[in-house]
């Protein structure tokens, strides 16, 4: 039978260990007694070794299942009980241009980090001999033409670094003979790579670092350790990441898609400067570093919006406890300083709605070049719709059929929880219910960022460049409708808790639990007595 042995009367299982793994295992090849049984039972191990090594065999030769066994083998307890060992007596490590030295007697340590992680990369990347390898290669050999011990038969893979050298130097025969291995050497897998960084990381790092007081020494020191802490990063499916944190921060809050992929786009400034590191990583530096880089160059409400997702993500993984500090609270947000009057969206006159409403006609009822005829007539009607309904635009985009009907359009999960509401239909928008049973909006399905960004940038080129004396006030834009509706609901007469219950505003007070606001025929009357034209 394969692989059984005998000997002497007992019986072993022996099998030859491929040579592509005997490094790795750190045998040639397996040989295990069966004991004192019979022969029936020992076929029985046998044939139980044979197909546990078979599944070995079979894993080893698929990339993922080597890098698999390699970490295992390497995070075994042996390798680990040696690690605390070596820590135990001591840490020494090789100063360029010196000599073995102990960690906590070298200058700068944080350094020889870098260094370490450099080499340490060369066998990760794969492409290449390790440059030290082949400049430590060649001053062996210059020592040995200058007198030094002969190198004799040298083993080496067959990178094209090693190649050359061979034959530069094949004259030397009598010094050096150069030999190659059939295939260059396994790369270092993601998995060795990982734990030889953290290994790395500790030693200068861990597990509690004190940073040198000098700026100078202390701003190398930080740049080492989050350069280390990004590589390891890059490498570790680490649950807890900036853009982890951010997903679950929006699926607990339940945040609708277009908003997510804002907040992701936000967030994208934070790890252009970290990299997706733990959020636990992240230091009140990072964020002071964001933010200074955007003061000057947008505006300071731009500023607040872009930090809103930030200030989310860090105040929802403190209290989950999943950061035990929350750096955002050491990061100061400059104020805008202007009065509301500069701030708010200024509203459109009623002449100013009646030339809107005429351009509008003329330019988006025939084709437009760049734009699709669903997209162009989509975009005529979000416009039409927010003259006579007060809306926001994305609470347009985000309708269903079921949410319109001849009477009122009823919006939900929109801004703020009293933004659920139902708006009267009004009279000049009639046609705009069996268009959206039609499938009028789904145009905007396609779009997987900013949906409203397509209404909103023909908006504006309608104002500032089709029409004739066009609208070129900054503070007048597409969501300056919302507030041209509500001034020609106040024109009309409506009262502020009418204007409040159609625009979808809070009630102060502890009386908008208790009170459902005005009755719906009171809006309906309200509302078709409205024109933004008058």
């Amino acid at each position: 039978m394969k692989y059984l042995k005998i000997d002497r009367g007992r019986y072993y299982y022996q099998r030859r260990v491929p040579d592509q793994f005997r490094d790795l295992l750190g045998i040639s090849k397996w040989q295990m007694p069966c004991g004192d049984v019979s022969y029936a039972k020992a076929v029985q191990l046998i044939v139980n070794w044979a197909e546990e090594h078979d599944e070995l065999l079979a894993k080893l030769k698929t990339s993922e299942g080597y890098d698999a066994i390699e970490a295992e083998l390497l995070r075994s307890e042996d390798a680990a009980d040696k690690f605390v060992e070596e820590l135990n007596d001591g840490i020494r490590v090789f100063q360029n241009g010196g000599d073995w030295a102990p960690l906590d007697e070298l200058a700068k340590p944080w350094m020889n980090a870098l260094e370490e992680v450099a080499k340490l990369d060369e066998y990760h990347s794969k492409a290449k001999a390790p440059e030290h390898e082949v400049l430590q290669l060649r001053a062996q050999i210059d020592h040995s033409k200058r007198g030094g011990p002969k190198l004799g038969k040298i083993k080496l893979s067959p990178y094209p670094e090693f190649i050359e050298l061979a034959q530069v130097h094949a004259s030397d025969a009598h010094l050096v003979e150069f030999e190659f291995t059939p295939h260059p050497p396994r790369p270092m897998s993601d998995e060795r790579y990982h734990d030889e960084l953290n290994s790395i990381f500790q030693q200068y790092f861990g597990p509690s670092p004190t940073p040198p007081s000098d700026p100078d020494d202390r701003d190398e020191y930080m740049f080492a350790k989050h350069r280390i802490e990004r590589k390891i990063s890059s490498v570790t499916p680490d649950k807890n990441s900036i853009t982890a944190v951010l997903e679950k921060y929006c699926k607990f809050n339940s945040i609708r898609s277009g908003t997510r992929s804002k907040y992701r786009r936000e967030i994208a400034r934070l790890t252009a400067i970290t990299g997706d590191v733990p959020l636990g990583h992240v230091r009140t530096e990072d964020l002071k570093q964001l933010r200074d880089g955007l003061i000057g160059t947008i505006q300071v409400a731009s500023i607040q919006a872009i930090f809103t997702p930030i200030k989310g993500i860090f105040a929802f993984a403190f209290d989950e406890d999943i950061i035990p500090v929350n750096p955002m609270l050491g990061v100061k947000l400059p104020k805008d300083k202007r009065p509301i009057e500069e701030r708010k969206w200024k509203s459109f006159t009623p002449t100013e709605v009646i030339r809107i409403l005429n351009a509008a006609e003329e330019l988006w009822s025939t084709p437009v070049q760049g734009l699709s005829d669903a997209r162009r007539e989509a975009i005529h009607m979000v416009v039409r719709v927010l003259t006579y309904s007060g809306m926001r635009p994305v609470e347009v985009i985000r309708l269903e059929p079921d949410d319109v009907t001849d009477s009122w359009i009823r919006i939900t999960g929109s801004k703020t929880e009293s933004s659920t509401r139902f708006v009267p239909l009004h009279p000049e928008i009639a046609d705009f219910p069996a268009w959206v049973a039609s499938g009028g909006l789904e145009t905007f399905q396609s779009i997987k960022t900013d949906q409203v960004g397509s209404v909103r940038h023909n908006f504006s080129r309608l104002l500032r460049k089709k029409m004739q004396n066009p609208i070129t006030d900054p503070q007048k834009a597409l969501y300056s409708l919302r507030s041209t509706f509500v001034n020609a609901m106040r024109r009309a007469g409506a009262d502020i808790q009418v204007q409040r219950a159609i625009l979808g505003h809070k009630e102060a007070g502890a009386i908008r639990h208790y009170d459902d606001g005005p009755e719906f025929e009171v809006k309906r009357k309200w509302v078709e007595a409205t024109d933004p034209k008058r």
